[in-house]
């Protein structure tokens, strides 16, 4: 199971607290996936070839495909949901699975999928982590507002199965490698030069913004902007000028708003850029633009 091909999007199908004498629930399968939590008594959970013993406390989490008995051992109270955690558009039309229901193969539609099939997750059927009270008060939170069924609880409950989940991702998920390396400087930089354009800006300046050296902060910004700091600010000042001037706006006005220190400056520059002068420039342009 590759995590990234399916969209987590909880969906919660039942929940409540069960409250039942010394019982067996049969054998049976699994198209969604339950959490479990013992609020009072003990529980005999064969899973497999595996028995599990749970006490007050403990907080389980049953996976599609799961083939399991449950024998509460004492008068037992135990809060559970029935949920599927990725997207599937027939989910409306699934259902919670009674005992005896082994053979799922007429329902494979249905089914989710198994997060214990994912390379990269290993999560225990007893969720033991020194966030368990965390995640149990989530479960609890999450019957509350299903239990509720209106539209807002309903809402709140699957957000937070979501924040459930995530936390278990966290606890269980192998540490992965950011497929960037960050740079902060870069997401500023662009709307920094903008803001500032009328004013004087130095590299020292953005490199102590960006928590760099002026020559490493230099070399980073022409390997993601292809040019120098300065280049760049002088092609955004020229595009703004040609903006002003299409506009109506004087060229003395032109060359104060985008930052050069004189009219003789700016001139120098835009006809260096544009190939014409900002004079020739107003003459020729379209009529109306």
């Amino acid at each position: 199971m590759i995590l990234e091909n399916y969209a987590i999007a909880p969906f919660i199908r039942i929940a409540g607290y069960a409250i039942r004498p010394p019982f067996v629930l049969g054998e049976r399968n699994l198209l969604d996936y339950i959490l479990f939590y013992v609020q009072e008594g003990q529980f005999e959970i064969r899973l497999g070839n595996d028995i599990h013993l749970l006490n007050e406390g403990d907080l389980c989490l049953f996976q599609p495909g799961d083939v399991h008995t449950i024998k509460g051992i004492t008068p037992t109270i135990n809060p559970y949901i029935h949920l599927d955690f990725f997207y599937n558009p027939l989910r409306e039309s699934s259902f919670v699975t009674l005992p005896g229901q082994l053979d799922m193969t007429p329902y494979t539609s249905y089914m989710q999928p198994r997060m214990h099939d994912c390379q990269d997750l290993r999560i225990p059927f007893k969720l033991e982590t020194a966030h368990s009270s965390k995640m149990r008060d989530l479960v609890l939170k999450m019957i509350a507002c299903w239990q509720s069924q209106t539209y807002i609880g309903v809402m709140e409950a699957n957000q937070l199965a979501h924040e459930w989940l995530t936390s278990v991702f966290k606890i269980y998920m192998k540490p992965q490698t950011a497929s960037l390396s960050p740079q902060p400087f870069l997401n500023w930089i662009t709307s920094y030069f903008a803001f500032h354009i009328s004013e004087p800006i130095n590299v020292i300046d953005m490199a102590r913004r960006a928590g760099l050296s002026p020559s490493r902060f230099n070399v980073l910004f022409k390997q993601h902007f292809g040019t120098t700091p300065y280049q760049y600010l002088l092609h955004l000042r020229i595009e703004h000028a040609r903006e002003l001037i299409n506009e109506g706006v004087s060229i003395q006005k032109v060359s104060d708003y985008c930052g050069f220190t004189d009219v003789h400056h700016f001139s120098k520059t835009f006809k260096s850029i544009m190939n014409i002068s900002p004079g020739y420039y107003r003459k020729k342009r379209p009529p109306g633009s």
